[in-house]
């Protein structure tokens, strides 16, 4: 189980998903949604904590770790930013 979280966490940080967020930092810098109390975004995925922590915390729970994980790839996967290209808004 601890290879998983591991190959996880690689994702992950390809993706960019762990971004350490200030406490202040009430807004994700990826899409601007509302953060958790943790500094996660449900919309887009961000992990707003270190990835050691996640390390840390998959020692003593890698089931719940690797779902985090599994469900902030799948958001990240499927976000698509308003505006994106391909989404033209018609102009009168």
């Amino acid at each position: 189980m601890a290879e998983d979280v591991r190959a996880l966490i690689a994702e992950a940080a390809a993706l960019n998903l762990f971004t350490p967020q200030g406490a202040f930092e009430v807004h994700c810098s990826y899409c601007h949604a509302r953060l958790d109390a943790r500094g996660d975004c449900a919309t887009c995925g961000l992990i707003g904590r270190p990835a050691s922590e996640l390390e840390r915390r998959a020692q003593t729970d890698a089931d719940g770790t690797a779902k985090l994980l599994r469900t902030a790839i799948d958001k990240r996967k499927s976000f698509k930013p308003v505006g994106a290209r391909g989404e033209k808004a018609q102009e009168r």
